[in-house]
């Protein structure tokens, strides 16, 4: 399965310290094996959570497509609104 990393997310990234950036590299390198702490996101069709404190992954797959894509990360008070 092959991650992809959307601008928005990878500046988000970029802004942590080293070692965020590092915890989160490693935790978005586990989605291509699906794993980790992930649940579906209720109400939002193909869209998925990944938590790895205090970080909240959020990611789009659609089941039977080869792509991960990350479209958010933040911490948990402003993961989920939408925008």
């Amino acid at each position: 399965m092959r991650v992809e990393v959307k601008k928005r997310a990878q500046k988000y990234m970029n802004e942590r310290t080293e070692k965020d950036y590092n915890k989160i590299d490693k935790a978005i390198a586990l989605l291509e094996d699906w794993d980790g702490d992930i649940k579906e996101l209720e109400g939002r069709k193909n869209e998925y959570r990944l938590k790895i404190s205090p970080y909240r992954i959020i990611f789009t797959y659609i089941k039977g497509d080869d792509q991960i894509t990350v479209t958010k990360i933040s911490t948990r008070g402003d993961a989920y609104k939408k925008g």
